[in-house]
């Protein structure tokens, strides 16, 4: 390793190293943009501080001065932590809804601190819980268009992009995934030319996780997957439009007059992610349902919340009577907000300067 440097490694998933072993040249992992933006910036902006940032493949944990976690506990239950190591921080991203065991109080023990967009951990001990917001690629944003009432009705109804929904729902976790599920399945038996539906890779997985599923597996995966098939076709197959590429998503989004925009919890605060900054940066108007503190963070004329509709058929209602003076109002504010200092909340900038700043205390 080379001399007088720092060296800070980010500490990643093994299958993500397997599938791009140079981490930071990677455009897009499993079909997403996902995290990578953020880390590319982190990495250039250490370098100028004489600080090399890199993952474990070729800035191993026990050769680093820093190790920045991500959402990788195993490791470090039991790591015997060598004097090198001058700090060792784990960076919550994933809601605990994809990953509980890493929320997990006594797995914290093994890190000075824990870099988290929860508030409430962070009020419960700002020593050890440091905040830090999702940050937003600001780049992508688009000049606001012209807008008229020709485009307006030129748009589609709606859409949703995402890759993940569960067909059984688990109130305990307040998990989202299910809820896109039902509006997959409501358009798609009641309305389908009024929904497209968008995922990275093919929905028919999501459906291998019927009641039942695991004890048909043991003796029949080929039963298994023809069941799986057959709930896609019945279900959601009228509302399918196919894989959506992650650089074309911004495109996609702006045929459209609204997008259903469910984070994958409704369980913290704090919890924002890309999705409804996706909706502002494509001009259509988001559903949000997410973070319970949502209104303290973007204010709530620039979208549409999902939980104040009783029912889909009630929310599909007001879709449908929305005129051209309302939804522009909606982009309007939109774009009042991008341009206003609340939105540097979710800025990069703030976000690698915190990084750094809490790595150099």
């Amino acid at each position: 390793m080379e001399e007088n440097l720092l060296h800070y490694c980010l500490f990643v998933r093994g299958d993500l190293l397997e599938l791009k072993p140079d981490f930071f040249e990677a455009t897009e992992i499993y079909g997403m943009r996902s995290d990578l933006y953020m880390f590319k910036a982190l990495q250039k902006y250490l370098s100028n501080k004489n600080i090399k940032l890199d993952t474990q493949n070729k800035n191993t944990p026990e050769e680093s001065d820093v190790i920045i976690c991500l959402n990788e506990t195993d490791y470090f239950i039991n790591y015997k932590r060598p004097k090198k190591n001058k700090l060792l921080i784990l960076l919550l991203s994933e809601p605990i809804v994809y990953n509980a065991k890493d929320w997990k109080r006594e797995r914290h023990a093994a890190f000075d601190k824990v870099f988290t967009y929860e508030t409430e951990l962070v009020a419960q001990d700002n020593k050890k819980y440091i905040h830090l917001p999702y940050p937003i690629d600001f780049s992508q944003r688009r000049p606001f268009p012209e807008f008229n009432e020709a485009l307006y009705k030129n748009k589609k109804h709606a859409c949703l992009v995402a890759s993940a929904f569960a067909i059984t729902e688990n109130n305990k976790s307040k998990s989202l995934l299910y809820h896109r599920y039902r509006i997959l399945k409501w358009y798609n038996q009641r309305a389908p030319d009024l929904l497209d539906y968008f995922s990275r890779a093919n929905p028919v997985r999501n459906f291998r996780f019927f009641r039942g599923a695991s004890l048909i597996n043991k003796f029949s995966q080929t039963l298994s997957d023809k069941i799986a098939g057959f709930l896609f076709k019945t279900n959601i197959a009228k509302v399918y439009r196919g894989a959506i590429p992650s650089e074309n998503k911004l495109d996609i989004l702006s045929n459209y007059k609204f997008n259903f925009c469910l984070e994958n919890s409704a369980a913290t605060n704090g919890y924002v992610t890309e999705k409804i900054f996706d909706s502002f940066f494509a001009h259509t108007v988001p559903i949000y349902q997410g973070a319970p503190n949502i209104d303290q963070l973007i204010p709530p004329n620039c979208y549409i919340c999902y939980a104040d509709f009783k029912n889909l058929k009630e929310l599909n209602k007001y879709l449908l009577e929305m005129n051209f003076d309302t939804y522009s109002t909606y982009l309007k504010n939109a774009e009042k907000f991008l341009n206003s200092k609340a939105s540097e909340y979710f800025s990069i900038k703030k976000y690698i300067e915190k990084i750094y700043t809490e790595t150099q205390a």
